[in-house]
């Protein structure tokens, strides 16, 4: 719709430009030409296609003689207008395909560099995983020593993790991975993300009349998991991470999972801003969200702290 709206602008000002300046034909035709090109890169072929036709009738109908009329009496005129159309008709399936292909490459490229990046990194994580537990074993009762290498265990499989969920986003994203949905409770999901954090303190509350969620529970899981790191993060030190399932108030076929948290809070600005402010954990828990043909919002905890509300499809009864 607001493509077809800016279309519709589009053609009606170049008109409004050509009567108003006395524009010859054959110059009105190539400003018709130029902005069918540029709605074809904005809103696909179809929209291209359109433009085409309703811009060859305004330009028939303003400014061949007869004017005001769809008729034409010079044949040169027909040759014009056909000659017109066909170009402006190619022109938008080209521009259309050059963006589809420029789009499909960078997907290609961005998986390409993901694969590699993890390719190279996860070779020196296996190798710090395996010194770390050669250190742990050796630290005996040393509490300090063992409390670091736990720290450096744990960060080093967050980092794991982040890495194989890049490697998901972009595989969904590209089209080449799809989510394997089937009914998984969120008492289970939750169970699940305190196994994974098992250092994170959480309380869980399920509603009784809570439906089955309809989705990939592994990335589900996953959801769950970096909005908690996130989360835990962000909070005070021992305050817990509530975790809570509900229907969703507005819809029967979705449900309502939430983590709640006493952090600081996610300012409006960075909850809407690029990767780089709302962190790459949130970017993937949105990513993920939306693969499963749900989504994730933000909004201020009462009391203080933010609460991540991912909204998911639910199992119809």
């Amino acid at each position: 719709m607001k493509h077809a709206l800016v279309a519709a602008i589009s053609i009606a000002a170049v008109t409004a430009i050509g009567r108003l300046f006395g524009l010859n034909p054959n110059t009105v035709g190539f400003v018709y030409l130029i902005a069918v090109l540029l709605l074809s890169v904005s809103g696909g072929l179809l929209i291209g296609t359109v433009s085409s036709v309703v811009a060859a009738l305004c330009y028939n109908f303003f400014f061949f003689p007869p004017l005001y009329t769809l008729i034409i009496e010079t044949p040169a005129n027909w040759f014009a207008l056909a000659a017109f159309f066909i170009a402006a008709v190619i022109g938008s399936r080209l521009v259309t395909e050059a963006h589809l292909q420029a789009v499909r490459e960078s997907e290609e490229l961005k998986t390409s560099l993901l694969r590699a990046i993890s390719h190279d990194l996860t070779t020196p994580i296996t190798a710090m995983s395996i010194r770390t537990e050669s250190i742990r074993r050796r630290a005996g009762a040393d509490s300090d020593l063992l409390e670091d290498v736990t720290a450096i265990a744990e960060e080093t499989a967050r980092l794991r993790r982040r890495i194989d969920n890049l490697l998901s986003m972009a595989r969904l994203e590209a089209g080449k991975a799809q989510p394997h949905r089937e009914p998984s409770p969120p008492a289970d999901l939750f169970r699940a993300a305190r196994e994974n954090l098992p250092m994170v303190p959480m309380t869980v509350h399920v509603d009784d009349d809570c439906p089955d969620a309809n989705v990939d529970p592994s990335l589900a899981l996953e959801i769950l998991v970096n909005l908690i790191e996130n989360a835990h993060r962000a909070s005070p030190p021992n305050a817990p991470i509530e975790l809570a399932a509900s229907k969703h108030p507005e819809r029967d076929d979705m449900l309502r999972m939430e983590v709640r948290d006493r952090g600081p809070g996610i300012p409006p600005r960075v909850a809407d801003g690029d990767v780089a402010q709302r962190g790459l954990g949130l970017e993937i828990a949105r990513s993920f969200a939306a693969a499963n043909g749900g989504r994730l919002d933000y909004a201020p905890r009462e009391g203080g702290g933010t609460i991540a509300r991912i909204d998911l499809p639910a199992v119809r009864t």
